[in-house]
């Protein structure tokens, strides 16, 4: 008769959730990454993008910064202490969760691989309607970063997709940064950026106030047979990713009572 010792790391329950982890939907968009970097450049691929060049149409998301800033005040008034992102999503743990464990890195979710929790369509509708008007927006949300709270290095795990930040509060006393492969991009209120967030990227917040984004993945721009496939991975994350980040979302933060 097999016995299983609890404390045993190789035994047979630790080993199938290392296999979980491993073969969760996050990591293994990483498989494909051989095929996107016949177009990216692999090794050789850009850090940071030109919105301007290659991707214009998130500027109607720069344009319209008093309208998301004021649906983000509104999320924080309602909403005293939002969840950490690894409590909606426990594929980020080891970025969100092992790094000062007393502060967080939290999020309110707009809509995750076209689902989209009931209060985002309470508090935000107007950033919810200009996120979702944007061609191939995977994930939107609301990024906070509690005061003094870092983010420790890590590698997002799929080339199909861009990632973009919008600056909504941002500390002027030691003000945060992110370091995305070997460059530093320091926030400023109002402005924006694109990066590619499948490179080792870290952030530093050695700050005594708040720092907020707004955060989108957009799909990368690339031939119509790479499109093809990364459409597919979207439409399995929709499938089978998405309605546990919902759900998880709705059961955390539900829509508070007019």
């Amino acid at each position: 008769m097999l016995t299983l010792q609890k404390t045993d790391p190789n035994g047979l329950i630790p080993t199938l959730r290392r296999w979980r982890r491993n073969m969760s939907l996050y990591k293994s968009g990483a498989l494909l990454n051989p095929l996107f970097d016949l177009h990216t450049g692999g090794e050789s691929r850009p850090v940071f993008h030109d919105i301007d060049r290659e991707m214009p149409v998130l500027r109607r998301i720069d344009a319209a910064y008093d309208t998301i800033r004021g649906e983000f005040d509104q999320v924080l008034a309602a909403y005293e202490r939002l969840p950490s992102y690894h409590s909606i999503d426990t594929d980020v743990i080891h970025s969100s969760g092992r790094l000062q464990r007393d502060r967080r890195w939290s999020v309110f979710m707009l809509t995750c691989f076209g689902r989209v929790p009931q209060a985002a369509r309470t508090l935000a509708p107007r950033t919810l309607e200009l996120v979702r008007d944007i061609p191939g927006v995977y994930q939107a949300m609301f990024s906070i970063l509690e005061p003094g709270k870092s983010v420790r290095a890590h590698e997002g795990p799929s080339r199909m997709y861009l990632r973009y930040h919008l600056a909504l509060r941002v500390p002027t006393v030691r003000p945060p940064h992110i370091r995305v492969k070997d460059r530093i991009h320091e926030w400023k209120e109002r402005e924006s950026v694109l990066f590619d967030d499948s490179w080792d990227h870290e952030v530093v917040n050695d700050s005594p106030e708040l720092r907020a984004i707004l955060m989108i993945d957009v799909a990368r721009p690339m031939p119509a047979p790479l499109r093809m496939v990364a459409k597919g991975m979207a439409t399995m994350a929709s499938l089978h990713y998405a309605p546990r980040i919902v759900r998880t979302m709705d059961a955390l933060v539900p829509p508070p009572s007019r």
